[in-house]
């Protein structure tokens, strides 16, 4: 039987990690499985030096594995795209991105990301990846987006589940957690074949979610545990802003220059956060998606294999 048209919602705002997911970007990429380089169909690729991402993988309690995702331009676009497959069979990861990361008529990030369980059992997933933005922001940023979480399940049906204090979705802004959509307890799925859809978003009109400074980057994280045989997809549309008069441009020096479009040219300033509290404009743009309440009609046992009754499709609202 198929579940078909489940829709639920879950909101709200600990993403341990992001010190060392930074450093591994700015200094060395140490302990990294594979370097990945975006192709693009129906368009030439050429791979961009300046803009690589750096995506990490966790099952369970095993250790970090670390990714070099290297941007490359497709007919104009910023594009990060790429798979990994467990060397023992045991889960495959993959995505799709298309990025913009000046922050300069606000810096986007869309596309989806997937984790697809192929063992005979649950595992617990933490897929995270972080981004450098040039030029960063000095002072008080604006954030926006929306997020559709699917789960594909197979004949056996299945559940995507995080308990309390745990999110589906977050984005962290250096080493702070900023935003979770669809926290925890959460839990949804079906019986049979089909799909389960969760929608949410922040920040409207985008980018409208105020935010601290971001002196390198931002990290987005998928997090769940899922049922054996089923995959994961995580739909992303993120939209970053800020006073332009905040900008400071990265460069291989110790003191930034402040991005100034005035004819006077650059002045250096000191790179921090500040308590200045002047308000930033919005660009106004949104993109809204409809959701509904959450629906607990599967379950997981303890041994692991899925069982649930027949799903009831849910409206929205």
């Amino acid at each position: 039987m198929r579940a078909a048209g489940l829709r639920f919602r879950g909101d709200g705002t600990n993403m341990n990690g992001l010190p060392a997911t930074f450093a591994c970007i700015a200094l060395v990429f140490g302990g990294i499985t594979s370097v990945v380089t975006a192709a693009g169909a129906g368009g030439s690729a050429s791979p961009n030096s300046g803009h690589r991402a750096i995506v990490q993988i966790r099952v369970d309690d095993g250790a970090v594995r670390r990714i070099v995702a290297n941007g490359a331009m497709v007919e104009g676009a910023l594009r990060f795209v790429g798979e990994h497959e467990d060397p023992a069979g045991d889960f495959k990861i993959g995505w799709n991105w298309t990025a913009d990361l000046d922050p300069t008529g606000d810096a986007r990030l869309d596309g989806e990301a997937f984790i697809h369980n192929l063992t005979g059992d649950r595992h617990v997933y933490d897929f995270r990846a972080a981004f450098l933005l040039d030029p960063v922001i000095s002072n008080a940023s604006k954030l926006g987006g929306s997020v559709r979480v699917t789960l594909e399940m197979d004949q056996d049906g299945g559940v995507i589940d995080v308990p309390m204090g745990e999110s589906l979705w977050e984005i962290g802004l250096d080493d702070t957690s900023v935003r979770r959509l669809h926290t925890g307890p959460f839990m949804m799925g079906g019986g049979g074949a089909g799909t389960a859809v969760a929608d949410a978003n922040f920040g409207a009109p985008w980018p409208g979610f105020d935010a601290p400074a971001i002196e390198r980057g931002f990290t987005m994280r998928h997090h769940g545990r899922i049922t054996s045989g089923d995959k994961a997809i995580f739909e992303t549309a993120l939209v970053i802003g800020g006073d332009p008069q905040h900008f400071v441009q990265r460069r291989d020096v110790d003191a930034p220059v402040r991005v100034d479009g005035r004819d006077t040219g650059r002045r250096v300033i000191e790179l921090g956060r500040t308590s200045s509290s002047r308000g930033i404009r919005s660009s106004g743009r949104n993109r809204n998606r409809g959701s509904a309440s959450p629906v607990r009609d599967a379950s997981v046992s303890k041994t692991g294999r899925k069982r649930g009754s027949t799903p009831k499709a849910v409206q929205p609202s």
